[in-house]
């Protein structure tokens, strides 16, 4: 269904509990916010201004399009406005020659004000909320809706760590062209406008909620509110009764985020990939958004830990979840629900996500091209549970069986045969280049530097593969891999010549009996000290 499907359909269905129908030729409409305000207090909704009460289309003015959606956008994130704020995506859709603006809310687990007042929300449309029995009711319902919004008591702004607070700003204001409200904002202010700040309703205590604890907390502030709080990353691809490497953290989310990819970067193979002529990362691309996901949609009221294990061909994240579904998603489909709005509000603001249910739909769009033929799972449950598969360049079963030969006496030591080739090229490639005397120019590592690589994306991995394989003692017939890379001979010839004349191979035996075999000072560069294994 289009997106002018889906508004026919609500202009059909007419206004209601989750619908509202807005006249805006030039101007928002005044009572725009309180309608906003309602919907983050209830059940959320769709907005849709340039049309009457009754579902006529009057559209909005086409020159007048580009401004509004621009206030509202900026408008939303004004406390003075609506406290606390909320980031909106209005959406222009074409409806029988007219221009409509569809405004998308999402219910919030936190209780909104418009100028200072409490609006909710009926079939009959907005209302104040002005009595203490109905403001209590709300903020219980609020109060189940999201364990984010616990007030910690006791804690204070001497329990924040005051680098998180600069780092935040400089990314949100980088984000809105060095114009966003918390660059002016003391630290204070900036909690209580992104609503880290409030009112307990049943006990009339207020504070910092547990979502300012792990967001903007000293590590010892976060345990102290969360006692079984961890992520735990970890590689198990080689020894699969233990790890091969982990990173485990009971840090603030932001120190988290930077050490999950971080990790991930360290372990994950990065295929080249180019996208409108320029050369992404499609790993980061990907885990990026699983790894928000994790982070900002992990029910903190469990004691369940967030782990990340990457096994020889996929990645699995799982974590405690409130769910809203069960089974698995699908991503052309799926309602996403807000498990912890305040903290994802935040990561909005800063760019580490774009909009709900965004990061799986993101996943979907490049793991076609990450892994071909493969696709992510996401399942929903009381445990949510991503499976991404992931690119295999390594013998993983060899390796194990090295690693099973290996006495409780000897060191294990396992190289990652992709990374050692890559860091083989990197630190050699000068000297071959100029004696193979060939063309050059494409980024292969993960800082994106330059070096004097003479082959393309596609060709670059193949050699990673011939290498490997030839490392390995491997058989190597041309018209074997011509299949299995999916290529011509002559081609596979062609890379072989390449890696000849730059040194790295040499053809050793009889021309119908011999095979290639690495040179002894590529040998020497991939693995100095021990010629004989990897």
């Amino acid at each position: 269904m289009t997106e002018a499907d889906r508004i026919r359909q609500i202009l059909r269905q007419g206004e209601g509990l989750t619908v509202e129908f807005k006249e805006a030729q030039t101007d928002l409409p005044k009572t725009l916010f309180e309608t906003i305000c309602a919907f983050l207090n209830r059940e959320g909704g769709t907005i849709l201004l340039g049309v009457r009460d009754d579902g006529t289309v009057l559209g909005v003015d086409p020159g007048a399009v580009s401004r509004l959606a621009k206030d509202l956008v900026s408008t939303a994130n004004s406390p003075e406005k609506l406290a606390p704020i909320c980031r909106l995506f209005p959406e222009a859709v074409e409806i029988d020659g007219q221009t409509v603006i569809s405004v998308t809310v999402a219910q919030s687990s936190q209780v909104h004000r418009s100028k200072n007042i409490i609006f909710d929300r009926s079939a009959d449309g907005d209302f104040r909320v002005h009595d203490q029995e109905a403001t209590r009711l709300l903020y219980d319902r609020k109060a189940n809706f999201s364990t984010e919004n616990r007030v910690i008591p006791f804690l204070d702004l001497a329990d924040m760590r005051s680098d998180l607070f600069s780092r935040v700003r400089q990314m949100a204001t980088v984000r809105q062209d060095n114009q966003h409200i918390w660059n002016s904002l003391s630290d204070a202010d900036l909690l209580r406008s992104a609503g880290l700040w409030r009112r307990d309703a049943q006990t009339g205590r207020e504070g910092y909620t547990l979502a300012a604890a792990l967001l903007f907390g000293k590590n010892e502030t976060i345990l102290s509110a969360l006692p079984y709080y961890e992520f735990d990353a970890v590689v198990r691809q080689v020894d699969l009764d233990r790890y091969d490497d982990r990173d485990y953290m009971q840090c603030n989310l932001l120190e988290a985020y930077d050490r999950l990819i971080a990790f991930v970067r360290k372990h994950l193979a990065d295929p080249f990939f180019l996208e409108d002529s320029q050369r992404v990362s499609l790993r980061d691309r990907i885990f990026r958004e699983v790894i928000v996901n994790m982070l900002a949609h992990r029910e903190y009221g469990s004691g369940y830990p967030a782990r990340l294990i990457i096994y020889a061909d996929h990645v699995l994240t799982e974590n405690a979840n409130r769910t809203f579904q069960s089974g698995p998603l699908d991503p052309d489909r799926f309602v996403p629900y807000p498990k912890n709005p305040a903290i994802a509000n935040v990561f909005r603001e800063i760019g580490f996500v774009d909009r709900l249910g965004s990061g799986v739909r993101r996943v979907s769009q490049y793991q076609p091209d990450y892994t071909p033929g493969q696709l992510a799972e996401f399942i929903e449950g009381d445990t949510f549970r991503a499976i991404i598969p992931i690119p295999v360049f390594r013998d993983f079963a060899a390796e194990r069986n090295q690693l099973m030969k290996k006495t409780d006496s000897q060191p294990v030591v396992v190289n990652p045969v992709s990374d050692v080739v890559v860091n083989w090229l990197n630190d050699i490639l000068n000297d071959a280049v100029n004696r193979a005397n060939v063309p050059v120019n494409v980024l292969v590592n993960e800082s994106d530097v330059p070096v004097n690589v003479p082959v393309n994306g596609p060709m670059y991995q193949r050699l990673q593969i011939i290498l490997k394989a030839i490392a390995l003692g491997q058989p190597f017939r041309a018209s074997h891999w011509a299949i299995q890379l999916s290529v011509t001979e002559k081609t596979i010839k062609r890379d072989l010549e390449w890696l000849r004349k730059a040194n790295f191979i040499a053809f050793q035996g009889a021309p119908k009996t011999g095979r290639y075999v690495l040179t002894d000072a590529a040998r020497q560069q991939l693995n100095p000290g021990d010629n004989q294994s990897l």
